[in-house]
């Protein structure tokens, strides 16, 4: 078991059974290799802090008039992780401002019960569909259907894709970010002395964009190693993903960071550390959720994650939605959102989810003006 010291994580994707070798250390006694550790921990640090500091954006500048009467289905890919149900309680709460009528259809974890979902929505004649974090290729039978009725869908939290009238929120680039913060945090923490486990879920196309990010800015590092890439799977968080971190654990036992690509499946990766009674590592995961943000408060297993305001997030989407129907660009729906780096000095001041540093919900009805 674990005792109350810390085990810090990481959270993102690629080959299984992959040692990736581009970092690795040089000799401690070497005085480059300590002046070069020393350089990427202090630049790495600078990036930390700024990640940490108050995000003051908010609401686009302007928006296109509320377009009017309009009902929306939204279909998280399952209403068991935050993740992906808290973003459409923000849609849901976001459109109810604009005097939207909505109804939430759970995705329930597969892609063939996520066809379902958007086939049932289809059925209820809808102006729209937002999903969230599904890959719109898995569903792309429902998709095209739903468009051929006329039904503008937008896909949040998913790779961009021409299947559906919008899916770049968030952006490639936030995902990187995501990804990127979090090696830099190990890289400071370890004073430019990463030795890193990394497992990523091959099942959301999305999260590519952060694992790649964070394996590219360790291998940029040359003092910093990745001892293993693992791949799983969604499914695989019970029983498999204990399992793989025990051996990965056991076969480089002098690691010291280990990521996986998000927040829900951290409780798996401690159940796999604890296993073999692993200890003060750095834990990494993303998104950000209240279960995420109290381990790091309690100092109860996680080190640090990256977060986008989950609610937030579904308010944005609101916004690309209602530009969809308007007929104009949904790309500035997105610009707004910002990655948070969340470690226990700033999840200190968290009671639950990180909702921004200002009032979000304030900005976007001031933008909207007069609503129907």
């Amino acid at each position: 078991m674990l005792q109350s010291t810390k085990i810090k994580v990481a959270v993102a994707a690629l080959a299984c059974c992959s040692a990736l070798t581009a970092c690795q250390s040089s000799p401690a006694t070497s005085p480059t290799a300590g002046a070069d550790s020393k350089a990427a921990a202090t630049e790495a640090a600078a990036r930390v802090d700024a990640a940490k500091a108050p995000v003051h954006l908010g609401a686009p500048e302007t928006s296109p008039p509320i377009q009017p009467d309009k009902f929306v289905i939204l279909i998280p890919c399952s209403q068991a992780s935050e993740g992906c149900a808290q973003p459409a309680r923000g849609a849901a709460e976001a459109a109810a401002a604009i005097g939207w009528r909505t109804q939430t259809i759970d995705g329930k974890d597969t892609a063939d019960t996520q066809n379902a979902a958007i086939r049932q929505a289809i059925a209820l004649k809808p102006d729209g569909i937002i999903t969230f974090a599904i890959d719109p290729d898995s569903v792309q039978g429902a998709i095209r259907e739903a468009r051929t009725q006329g039904i503008d869908v937008i896909a949040s939290s998913a790779t961009q894709s021409d299947l559906v009238a919008f899916s770049d929120n968030p952006s490639t680039e936030a995902w990187r970010q995501s990804g990127t913060l979090l090696a830099d945090y190990a890289i400071s923490e370890t004073e430019g002395q990463v030795k890193a486990l990394v497992l990523h879920d091959t099942g959301f196309e999305v999260l590519k964009s952060r694992h790649g990010a964070f394996v590219e800015q360790l291998q940029a590092c040359t003092s910093c190693t990745i001892l293993e890439d693992q791949t799983f799977t969604f499914a695989d968080l019970a029983n498999s993903v204990p399992r793989l971190v025990q051996q990965m654990a056991q076969r480089h036992p002098d690691f010291n960071t280990i990521y996986i690509d998000y927040d829900y499946a951290v409780p798996a990766l401690l159940q796999g550390l604890r296993s073999v009674g692993a200890e003060d590592k750095i834990v990494l995961g993303s998104d950000g959720t209240s279960a995420a943000i109290k381990l790091i408060r309690d100092d109860a297993g996680q080190s640090a994650t990256t977060a986008f305001a989950l609610g937030w997030l579904g308010w944005s989407n609101v916004d690309a939605l209602n530009r969809v129907f308007a007929g104009e660009d949904p790309a500035p729906a997105a610009e707004v959102l910002s990655v948070k780096l969340i470690d226990r000095s700033v999840a200190q001041d968290l009671t639950g989810l990180w909702e921004g540093d200002i009032d979000y919900r304030d900005e976007y009805l001031r933008m909207w003006g007069d609503r129907p």
